[in-house]
């Protein structure tokens, strides 16, 4: 069952960008040096200055489990403590059906 991870925090709008180079290296660690990882993404919220998305797509909880093991990840956590938050908010979602999708295939319920 794909494992997805959805969410954001909050800092200073003026340090957004230096946190989001500061990442840099570690996403690309884990994209990739991590079999399990199918997408990992830290990006900059065009509303919001101060708010920085966080997306990840992971085969299964063992690999999520795992990403938590590498030495990236601890480097990861080092580089972010200079940029403190002022909100957090990130939910896991345990993915039981996925298809392919247009916007064209939504229909009315």
């Amino acid at each position: 069952m794909e494992i997805l991870i959805v969410g954001s925090i909050e800092i200073e709008p003026e340090r957004r960008a230096a946190l989001l180079e500061a990442v840099r290296p570690y996403v690309e660690a884990t994209r990739a040096d991590e079999p399990g990882c199918l997408d990992y993404t830290v990006c900059g919220d065009p509303e919001h200055p101060g708010r920085v998305m966080v997306f990840e797509r992971w085969a299964g909880q063992d690999d999520l489990v795992e990403h938590f093991k590498q030495p990236h990840i601890a480097a990861f956590r080092e580089a972010i403590e200079p940029y403190p938050r002022s909100g957090r908010s990130m939910r896991r979602y345990f993915v039981a059906r996925a298809e392919e999708f247009q916007s064209s295939s939504v229909t009315a319920s």
